[in-house]
């Protein structure tokens, strides 16, 4: 879908706060608490970004989603920081990459430090009540605890018990503009699914098989493919039980998939009611996002930590505050999500943004003066089974990719001809100078990142050019 350059109305009076920290660059403010716009959050857990009817799927119907977007722009090149759970939120409520707040996995702790630093935190120093109902790890525990965020507790994580436990508080009278993070574990079951486990909310069902997805047109596996990817599915069986499995079992399990997808769009569709029947909708800053995605088939892959397209490139959609903007599909902008979706709330906040961090407020785009945002985004991760470390830069056309260990560790693929990533240009000598270009950007985001590893690794190749 072909994006519409629209100016988007806005009629936000920043508020001021009364402490910022010295890297905090307050916005213009009226000083009026009640001017700054309510700031709504959605997160998923696990989806891919075509895993939505509005991104034109067939397979899938989500109103929920496709609501949202009707109402604002849907971001088509967003990216996470990483693609998987604990890291990925301990970089969003942080706006910084995982390794430069020492998060290598699920497990571990935030520093205290930057706890306090955190969304939560800074929202809240400018003058807003913050609420969190639903998943939180970041980055070891599931639940969010009772204190030490800077949010206040709505519930557990449970997708059936979330928005009922939000009612009252969507209900409540504040004097206090209103940050809500509403985050649900869906379509993460499918890790359960693929297990053959019990899933947390209850059996799918059966489905002919006729009635099923078609195998995605990157099924295959390609040519100069990563080994470390192969070792690690080999060496983690309980994450990846699909070494056996047959077409069939790729399709039964995308049928599985986009059900979950819509059993947590109903979620958000009863949200996204309750939010207008109690005038909050819109007048309020609502972005819908998931933490990362799933290999749904392509390259016989599930699950996640992978730097795959699909698993890396996640849905986001934002409603700005009284925006006239609709139906938006915004095609240009690349967008890393983690670090951009601080830096947006903590400008419509009122907190400024944080000219330290990498991350930049979308509010530009937002507010209709461009279209285009960072000129690459980057990508870490961790694949677990082989304590082997990977890293993408994705630019306008190209995406290099490497990871530590094992035959065919790079990968560019040119994602304008190619975007299901089937032909490895990294062993194509015409491409060199592409490959040298993208080596140089990830040696530079490594320094800029004390990605001491990852210097360490490309040192070596660029001194020898």
């Amino acid at each position: 879908m072909k994006q519409r350059n629209l100016t988007v109305a806005s009629s936000l009076l920043m508020g001021g706060l009364g402490m910022v920290s010295a890297q905090q660059v307050p916005a213009q403010s009226n000083n009026k608490q009640q001017d700054k716009p309510n700031i709504i959050l959605i997160i998923t857990d696990q989806q891919t970004a075509s895993a939505m009817s509005c991104a034109g799927n067939p397979y899938v119907q989500t109103p929920g989603m496709d609501m949202l977007a009707k109402d604002g722009i849907r971001f088509s090149r967003s990216y996470v920081t990483y693609p998987l759970s604990g890291p990925s939120r301990s970089s969003l409520i942080t706006g910084r990459m995982p390794v430069e707040i020492g998060v290598k996995d699920n497990g571990g702790e935030l520093p205290g430090q930057q706890m306090q630093n955190s969304i939560g935190y800074t929202v809240s120093a400018a003058g807003y009540d913050c609420l969190y109902a639903g998943k939180w790890h970041a980055p070891e525990l599931v639940n969010i605890p009772e204190e030490g965020t800077g949010f206040e507790k709505v519930c557990d994580m449970n997708d059936l018990i979330l928005v009922d436990s939000c009612i009252p508080h969507l209900k409540k009278k504040r004097e206090k503009p209103l940050f809500l993070v509403a985050s649900f574990l869906n379509p993460h079951e499918i890790c359960e699914f693929a297990r053959d486990e019990a899933l947390h909310y209850g059996k799918l069902s059966v489905a002919d098989i006729s009635e099923c997805p078609p195998l995605p047109y990157n099924a295959s596996i390609p040519a100069y493919y990563p080994e470390a990817i192969t070792l690690h599915r080999q060496w983690v069986p309980k994450s990846y039980p699909i070494g056996m499995y047959s077409d069939d079992d790729w399709r039964r399990y995308l049928y599985a998939y986009y059900r979950l997808v819509e059993r947590v769009d109903k979620e958000i569709v009863r949200l996204v009611s309750e939010l207008k029947k109690n005038n909050l909708y819109d007048n309020s800053l609502i972005l819908f996002v998931s933490d990362h995605g799933d290999g749904v088939g392509a390259h016989r892959a599930n699950q996640k930590r992978v730097l795959h397209e699909e698993i890396i490139r996640v849905p986001f959609i934002v409603k700005a505050p009284d925006s006239k903007t609709k139906s938006v599909v915004n095609d240009e902008a690349l967008v890393s999500i983690n670090l951009d979706i601080y830096q947006t709330i903590c400008d419509y906040a009122g907190a400024g943004e944080n000219k330290e961090l990498s991350g930049r407020s979308l509010r530009m785009i937002l507010d209709g003066k461009t279209n285009t945002h960072h000129t690459e985004v980057y990508v870490e991760t961790l694949l677990d089974g082989i304590d082997t470390r990977g890293w993408s830069v994705v630019g306008k056309d190209f995406k290099y990719t490497l990871y530590r260990y094992f035959k065919n560790k790079e990968q560019l693929v040119n994602l304008k001809d190619d975007p299901y990533e089937m032909q490895n240009l990294a062993v194509d000598k015409q491409y060199e100078n592409t490959l040298l270009a993208m080596r140089q950007k990830l040696y530079d985001w490594g320094v800029k990142t004390n990605d001491k590893m990852l210097v360490r690794l490309l040192k070596d190749e660029l001194s020898g050019r």
